[in-house]
């Protein structure tokens, strides 16, 4: 199964690169026009549309139905251990998240857009070459970035931990934190993993609760590991 966050972020690069590669020809008929079209015209310009219009709306749902995809798996899983009535509350908790995660993503574009709109309309008034102007902005304003790419990453295994917490919550399992152990493993985690019982019995769900490393935090940002159920 391809990786969804990877998925998502090949497809973010390829709406950046669409958009900047028609963006010397936007800058140099802007670089033409009085300064009260040039007003006129920005005003009008809507780099947030030309995102959706390139995929990036798409891709964000994309990423949304791995969110569902991996619901389902937990609740499947869930099922063959006998658990069959999931709660409503926990499901519209869920939902919620992913729509606060959606949002996010959304207004990531919108930073960007207005960004680049900024960026390129004091380039024109300041007499900056429409040349210069795109090369500026190719290497100062991007869609595609690290920080997203971790922080979808997170955003995405935040959600499966706490959706496993809530579909076998109360429910009478045992629990092991899962994922590497090495020289980036925080100290919290690396405690969490080593313990005698993480590898034997595994925890409760209330010693989970009241450890350094609980569900959907974890270690805390870009945690690469995970609670699962044994």
């Amino acid at each position: 199964m391809p990786d969804p966050v990877e998925t998502f972020a090949n497809q973010i690069e390829k709406v950046e690169k669409s958009l900047f590669n028609d963006l010397g020809r936007i800058t140099k008929q802007l670089a033409t026009l009085s300064d009260t079209e040039l007003v006129n015209v920005m005003r009008e310009l809507n780099f947030l549309e030309e995102l959706s219009d390139r995929g990036y709306v798409t891709a964000v749902d994309g990423l949304m139905e791995s969110y569902e995809a991996q619901l389902g798996s937990i609740m499947k899983e869930a099922s063959k251990r006998g658990i069959q009535n999931i709660g409503g509350a926990t499901i519209e908790q869920l939902e919620l998240l992913q729509e606060l995660d959606t949002k996010i993503l959304l207004g990531n574009a919108r930073v960007f857009a207005d960004t680049l709109k900024e960026g390129l309309f004091s380039g024109i008034v300041s007499g900056e070459a429409p040349s210069g102007i795109v090369a500026r902005l190719k290497d100062t304003v991007n869609l595609r970035t690290h920080q997203l790419n971790v922080a979808v990453h997170d955003g995405f295994r935040r959600f499966d931990d706490i959706a496993r917490y809530k579909v076998f919550k109360g429910e009478d399992v045992m629990w092991t934190y899962v994922g590497p152990e090495d020289d980036r493993t925080r100290p919290e985690c690396s405690a969490t993993i080593s313990n005698r019982k993480n590898s034997t019995k595994g925890y409760t769900e209330l010693e989970v609760l009241g450890s350094d490393t609980p569900f959907g935090e974890r270690g805390g940002f870009n945690c690469r590991h995970s609670w699962m159920v044994l």
